[in-house]
C-alpha cells in the first residue's frame, strides 16, 4: 500500500508537467471526477438495492438492478479509459505510471479507483 497523500501528489506532479496544456489539464480533472463518480455510483447502487428489495416486486427489482448495473458498468468503463489515458500521459514525461496493475482486470482497476478516492478523502484538508 502506498503511503501518504500519494494520489494528490501524483495528480499535482502530472498537472505541473502539463501546466501549459489546458486540454491535458482538463483530462486530468475529468479523471479525478470519473473516479469519484464511479465510487459514488457503487455506493448509491448498493445502498438503494437494500431498499428496493423491500419496496419492489421481484421482477421490477431485477429490472431496476439490471439498469443500475448497466449504468455502473458505463461509469466504470469511463474510469478505466481515463486511467489508460493518464498512464499514456506519464510515458512522454518519464513519470512512473499511475496505475501499474493489469488494466484488463476490471475488479483490480475498481479496487485501485477506490484506493485513489479513499486516499484523497483521508488526506483532505479540513
Amino acid at each position: 500500500m502506498k503511503k501518504g497523500n500519494w494520489a494528490i501528489e501524483f495528480f499535482t506532479k502530472l498537472s505541473n508537467l502539463y501546466e501549459d496544456e489546458a486540454d491535458v489539464l482538463e483530462i486530468i480533472e475529468d479523471t479525478i471526477n470519473s473516479y469519484g463518480d464511479y465510487v459514488n455510483y457503487v455506493y448509491k447502487m448498493e445502498s438503494k438495492k437494500v431498499i428496493f428489495k423491500l419496496r419492489l416486486e421481484p421482477l421490477e427489482y431485477r429490472e431496476v438492478v439490471q439498469k443500475m448495473d448497466s449504468n455502473r458498468t458505463n461509469i466504470h468503463n469511463a474510469a478505466i479509459a481515463s486511467t489508460k489515458i493518464i498512464n499514456r500521459l506519464c510515458e512522454p514525461k518519464k513519470l512512473e505510471l499511475f496505475y501499474q496493475g493489469d488494466i484488463d482486470d476490471r475488479v483490480e482497476v475498481a479496487e485501485f479507483i477506490k484506493e485513489v478516492v479513499l486516499n484523497i478523502f483521508e488526506n483532505r484538508k479540513l
